[in-house]
Order: structure tokens, then sequence, then C-alpha cells
């Protein structure tokens, strides 16, 4: 079982909102987005769970999705909050950012103050990056 399932099924029993089903359209209208705004492509892990969650939110924590839903939408998120230059921005809890870097192909826990990096994972350890910012 991969550590992307093992956070999908640690959130079974929870009541969690998530965002409407992942259309693949709307996938490839955030993901050009994202590369025009300088990001890169939104990683193909992530990609993953967002078929399983588009979008996600649970007790003060967000993941985002390619969603209408202004909470929850990756484009819209990338574009209004603070994060750290050339990092796209996934998700957040009270304190940190969970952030994929492109260019080390990582994803990041970073301090939502001074975007200082607590954390790193590697691009195939995205289950534990969501497990990280969801606090499980």
């Amino acid at each position: 079982m991969t550590k992307i399932q093992n956070f999908i099924n640690s959130l079974q029993d929870r009541k969690c909102y998530h965002g409407e089903p992942l259309e693949p359209e709307a996938l490839i209208v955030a993901q050009k987005y994202l590369y025009n705004m300088g990001l890169g492509s939104i990683p193909a892990s992530y990609s993953e769970f967002l078929k399983h969650y588009n979008g996600l939110k649970y007790d003060g924590s967000y993941l985002f999705g390619a969603t209408v839903d202004d909470d929850l939408d990756i484009i819209d998120k990338n574009e209004q909050m603070n994060k750290p230059q050339n990092c796209m921005l996934l998700g957040y809890n009270d304190f940190d950012l969970l952030c994929y870097n492109g260019g080390k192909k990582q994803y990041q826990i970073v301090d939502r103050s001074d975007f200082a990096v607590l954390e790193t994972y590697d691009e195939n350890e995205c289950g534990s990056a969501l497990s990280e910012i969801f606090k499980l």
C-alpha cells in the first residue's frame, strides 16, 4: 500500500469537506496556469491524490485542488497567499504551508511566518507530506 493510500485511508472515518470530483479538463487548465505562473507542473504524485480528493479541508488544514471552491482552488491560492518564491503552494494549516519545490523535486513543509523550510519529502513521499500538514 502506498503512503498516499495510507493517508487516504486515515481520512475515511473523519468528517472532511472536499471539492467536487476531479474533472480532467480542470486539472489540465490548472497545470497550464501554474506553469505559466513559473511554478512548473503539479507533481504526478499530488495529481494522483487529487483523483481521490480534489481539494480537502479538515480541522484547520487545507489541501488545494483543481476546483471552483474558493477555499480549495490551487490557482487562486497560489495567486493570493504569501509563499516562498518558486514554490507551488499545495496546502496549509494554522502554522505551516505545504509547498512543492519543482527545482528540487521536493515537497516542503514551510513555516508560514518566515518561510523557513521545516521538513522536506522526496517527490515519491507525497503521502508523508500530506500527513504532516494534516497532523495525522
